[in-house]
């Protein structure tokens, strides 16, 4: 009688199980439910009846690293330059189609109309719409995460764990701040120069005529940083249907492909240097309302635009390219406006320091401010001889919601990753990065230790694949340094999670590491420093000791890689040597980070730490 048991709870067992072991050395050690150990060979011999115990089973591995990678309609593209420690200089630049609705009027009047409608009514008028500013805007991956829900996001909170908190110290707690409408985060909510403590009239203080804290993610480097923006005009034509393939189906773009280095550069939209700002973008009205003599408008906010790349543009370029068509052939609908303007180019050069971003391109955009002339006829419409001709502020944007491409590059690579043997030390990384392979009971003997559970009255109560970070990466370790905070272990053949993935309910849905936390691959850290990788799939190793020849299931090879959205299941084509295509997973192409492992083989120093699969159980059978 074969009986089984997965547990769903998380377990802090600190034994670790490694991926390999010396070369014909296969070691499966037995625990009982005191501190001692027992190694014996492969008869997996128990020595106290009904205890629990462990069997340690070699797991091997091999790593595929890219060549490229289909690299368009990421929505969350990468941009800048970093030097990985341990892996090398990564770059990335963008390419990307402009977008408008068909036919747009400015203004008040379509251009028909302008030209026409005077002749009938002498509130149409030429409107001779002149551009003000035109912004290009990328918005930064943020969160205003607030576990406590005291009105301050984690990311500023003195003590997220409680809303009782005083995040500014002035002695008033964060929530009763929130509730009072004065600011948790500035001890002098008013600026009167008395703290809010003992000030009775904030009342001057608006919480909604002011910013909002976003916490800005995925940026790498120094966020002080100067570095030059180049923006240009693309002139090559990207096809959405792949003409080698009669337009039959969509074209694939690569991440190998650079259209500015190639050439296809036309007009130069901006080349200067920037500095990021990763505060809340606040618009404010551009004329005071006479009507509301207590209220000058032009202090009060408009518009609220989450924290972003905002770079402006050339006016004179928009305004021929876009204004002046109004009306024109070239404007009257999307396929014939992406032939007018082919997209642009985004480009970040010569940082006084590093930097390297994730942006949310879906929600991208260029921001046209122009202003028009209209007719004020006073409310009084049987009489002209009042009308006058006023200018009027309007905004018109411009989408990025066609062909978008990272243009991403691994501009040189460590030593570490270039010469390392998967067998002793094994790198995975995101964006042009790498994937595992893995195989469980991959030969005779390991075979023999999975046969060896079948027909038996061994209770599985856990199964563990455990990878340890290699000492390269811990060494001179502090804090803030960079590295993958989650692997993604995955079915290779179908591209699909482990069962164990789906049965895991997961928990905080606030924090990305909290989700699946029972099947994990979270890094843990021991001592504040990178430990090491664990995946519970417990049901997967199960169901492969239930497998009969009635009943199979088959063995099939996992994929690992990092990831940066454990809950993103999608996957793009890359291409390994030679020239071979394998599903990449999304999450880990728009990750640049990556982590160095213990290998199956690894030096003496570092037996103890190879990677293994971690099998506990009870036997019955005795």
């Amino acid at each position: 009688m074969s009986i089984f048991l997965i547990r769903t709870f998380f377990n802090n067992r600190m034994t670790i199980l490694k991926k390999g072991f010396l070369s014909g050395t296969f070691l499966f050690v037995l625990s009982a439910c005191n501190p001692e150990f027992n190694t014996v060979g492969l008869d997996l011999i128990a020595n106290n009846q009904f205890e629990t115990q462990t069997a340690e089973i070699p797991v091997y591995i091999d790593i595929d690293p890219l060549e490229k990678v289909q690299s368009d309609q990421l929505g969350m593209i990468q941009l800048g330059t970093y030097n990985l420690p341990n892996f090398g200089r990564i770059n990335a630049n963008v390419t990307a189609q402009l977008s408008i609705s068909n036919s747009p009027n400015f203004g008040l009047f379509s251009q028909e109309t302008e030209t026409t409608g005077s002749e009938t009514n002498s509130n149409i008028i030429e409107e001779h719409e002149r551009l003000i500013s035109a912004y290009l805007e990328i918005p930064f991956i943020t969160n205003q995460n607030d576990q406590d829900f005291d009105g301050v996001i984690d990311a500023f909170d003195v003590d997220s764990s409680t809303a009782d908190s005083d995040s500014d110290g002035d002695g008033v707690s964060d929530i009763l701040e929130t509730e009072g409408n004065t600011n948790p985060l500035n001890s002098d909510s008013d600026g009167d120069g008395i703290l809010d403590d003992v000030d009775d009239d904030n009342s001057s203080y608006d919480p909604n005529n002011s910013p909002v804290q976003y916490a800005v993610e995925s940026i790498l480097g120094d966020t002080d940083t100067r570095f030059n923006i180049r923006v240009t005009e693309l002139t090559r034509y990207l096809n959405l249907l792949d003409p080698d393939n009669n337009f039959e189906t969509a074209t694939q773009y690569y991440s190998d492909e650079d259209f500015y280095e190639e050439g296809h550069v036309g007009a130069t939209l901006y080349n200067g240097l920037y500095q990021l700002n990763l505060e809340e973008v606040l618009l404010y009205y551009a004329e005071d309302n006479p009507d509301t003599e207590d209220v000058d408008e032009t202090t009060q906010i408009e518009t609220r635009l989450t924290p972003r790349i905002r770079i402006p543009l050339d006016t004179d370029f928009f305004q021929e390219k876009i204004l002046d068509q109004e009306g024109q052939a070239v404007l009257s609908n999307n396929n014939n406006f992406i032939d007018h303007i082919k997209g642009i180019n985004i480009r970040m050069e010569n940082g006084s320091t590093d930097l390297y971003m994730s942006l949310n391109m879906s929600a991208a955009a260029i921001r046209l401010n122009y202003e028009y002339s209209r007719v004020n006829n006073q409310e009084t419409t049987d009489d002209t001889s009042d009308d006058v001709i006023e200018s009027v502020e309007k905004e018109y944007n411009i989408s990025m919601s066609g062909i978008q491409i990272n243009h991403l590059e691994n501009t040189t690579t460590s030593p570490v990753v270039a010469e390392a043997n998967p067998s002793e030390r094994i790198a995975l990384k995101g964006g042009i990065g790498s994937r595992g392979i893995i195989r469980l009971f991959d030969n005779d003997e390991t075979t023999q230790v999975l046969e060896s559970f079948k027909g038996t009255e061994k209770l599985i109560n856990e199964a563990n694949l455990i990878f340890y970070v290699d000492p390269i990466i811990t060494e001179n370790w502090t804090e803030g340094n960079y590295i993958a905070e989650r692997l993604f272990l995955y079915d290779l053949e179908n591209n699909t999670p482990l069962q164990d993935y789906y049965s895991d309910p997961g928990t905080n849905p606030l924090d990305g590491l909290g989700i699946k936390n029972i099947h994990g691959g979270i890094l843990e850290y021991q001592n504040g420093v990178p430990y090491r990788y664990k995946f519970r799939i417990t049901e997967h190793v199960s169901d492969l000791v239930r497998a009969t020849d009635d009943s199979p299931f088959e063995n099939i090879p996992l994929g690992v890689t990092v990831t940066n959205n454990i809950n993103n299941l999608l996957f793009k084509n890359g291409v390994i040597a030679p020239l071979t295509d394998i599903p990449f997973p999304y999450a880990a192409l728009t990750y640049p980070l990556g982590t160095i492992l213990v290998g199956p083989s690894p030096s003496e120093d570092l037996i103890d730490k190879r990677l293994k699969l971690e099998i506990i159980y009870t036997d019955f059978s005795n």
